[in-house]
């Protein structure tokens, strides 16, 4: 029976270097999936090892995705994760299955089509995590058998009488991205010492041998330091490309993996899928403790606030709405909220379960007008607070603490239909209890 193997996600730097070092030769059929000899634990204890190569960001698209409709250039914030599944194989070895999944953000010349696109992967994450997989397996059913040919090497120079052939200089790491997936200046290497101290050959020519040694070591650092000088001349180049690039101002950034997406502002919904950490999703509308977010083309989610880091702009509206929403405003803010049996004479909701929210003036007096307007906000939050989570709740009563106070009562049903549109304003605030009656009689009522 297969079973998956959980691999944790890491940076991806090291799988881009293997895939640009490597090579790729095109997907074929079955290239996503490889039998090894090997027996499973040691499959399993190797793959673990492996798990730096399952999953991370891919800072280019192109050669590791199929042909899309769209080009490649309109995608960025590439991301890849593998699914590895172990099973065993009928003539005893171990099959591994490898499958990638490669998710981008997509810009559209328009803006309502834009959002991140799932893209097919065009086999070269798999061949080469299984190329890896398979070295791995290799390097640990093998000895090291190399180091004493190597060692006898200088031994049989010295017997021949010839001088050991010198050994191939260090190639230069020329990658542009390093491990934290930025920009690195690649780094000068320490001065070249010239020859070993040891006897010279014998002969005529061992000096002249010898100084021209020397005129081709330098002759070999001056091409590498000119090389390495027009390398880190590009990269601050593409650093200072980078910092004038303007990041999207209306982009929220998931704090955690596993961070739920419902299909409504409510922890009830249903959940789309889980983001995971760093995701950015443009951001549509804000409600309560909810921000509306745009996931792909027309697809939209709700996402807890608490779980999003904003920009600027947005968390300090964010900030002004949760003080809002506690309450605080320029004429009242909420002291208490309970929900229990209503003990009132208004017969819709006498011995029923109501939402009772206490409220207090921030000045002494307040207009009829400023009660009405605040006991709108109210009923409206607490409508989209209980609805959902707590059907036994059949009203919302509105108490004002202060001397010219009272209390305003409505049905949860009356509610309904007066957010969604069905009741007006007017016939609203006629179907509601007031106590006393001329509690809102200055306002216009609508």
């Amino acid at each position: 029976m297969s079973r998956l193997i959980p691999i944790p996600r890491i940076a991806c730097s090291g799988l881009l270097l293997v895939c640009l070092i490597a090579g790729y030769a095109p997907a074929q059929a079955g290239a996503s999936e490889r039998t090894f000899p090997n027996q499973r634990a040691e499959v399993d204890k190797a793959i673990q090892d492996l798990h730096s190569s399952a999953s991370g960001k891919l800072p280019i698209l192109d050669g590791f995705v199929a042909a899309t409709d769209q080009p490649l250039d309109r995608y960025s914030r590439g991301y890849y994760q593998c699914e590895l599944q172990v099973k065993r194989d009928a003539s005893g070895g171990t099959l591994v299955q490898v499958t990638a999944k490669i998710t981008a953000w997509y810009t559209d010349p328009g803006a309502a089509k834009s959002g991140y696109q799932v893209l097919q992967s065009n086999g070269r994450l798999e061949s080469d995590l299984l190329d890896h997989l398979e070295e791995l397996l290799g390097k640990k059913g093998s000895g090291s058998a190399t180091a004493p040919q190597a060692a006898s090497a200088p031994s049989a120079a010295r017997k021949s009488g010839t001088a050991a052939p010198s050994a191939p200089a260090p190639s230069l790491d020329t990658s542009v991205y390093s491990s934290s997936n930025k920009l690195a200046p690649i780094q000068t290497p320490p001065p070249m010492s010239g020859v070993s101290s040891g006897a010279p050959a014998e002969g005529t020519g061992a000096s002249a041998a010898t100084d021209a040694d020397l005129n081709s070591l330098r002759e070999q650092r001056g091409v590498a330091e000119r090389r390495i000088a027009d390398l880190n001349g590009q990269i601050q180049n593409l650093q200072e490309i980078l910092k004038s690039q303007t990041h999207p101002s209306d982009l929220a950034i998931v704090r955690k993996s596993l961070t739920p997406v419902f299909s409504k502002p409510q922890s009830t919904a249903t959940v789309l899928f889980s983001a995971d950490a760093e995701d950015e999703f443009q951001i549509l509308d804000k409600e309560g403790d909810w921000i509306h977010v745009q996931v792909s083309g027309a697809s939209r989610g709700w996402i807890r606030r608490s779980q999003l880091d904003l920009p600027e702009a947005f968390a300090d509206s964010a900030g002004k709405d949760n003080a809002s929403d506690a309450g605080s405003g320029p004429s009242f803010r909420v002291t208490r909220e309970e929900t229990h049996p209503f003990e009132g004479n208004w017969e819709p909701l006498h011995g029923k379960n109501v939402r009772l929210i206490w409220v207090e003036p921030s000045s002494a007096s307040s207009s009829a007008e400023a009660k009405r307007d605040f006991a709108r906000s109210l009923f409206l939050k607490a409508y989209k607070d209980v609805a959902s989570t707590d059907p036994t709740v059949a009203g919302v009563v509105i108490v004002f603490d202060s001397a010219d106070g009272g209390q305003i009562a409505a049905t949860m049903a009356n509610v309904k239909e007066w957010q969604a549109g069905t009741l007006p304003d007017a016939a609203f605030w006629k179907q509601c209890s007031l106590d006393p009656p001329e509690l809102l009689q200055d306002s216009d009522a609508h």
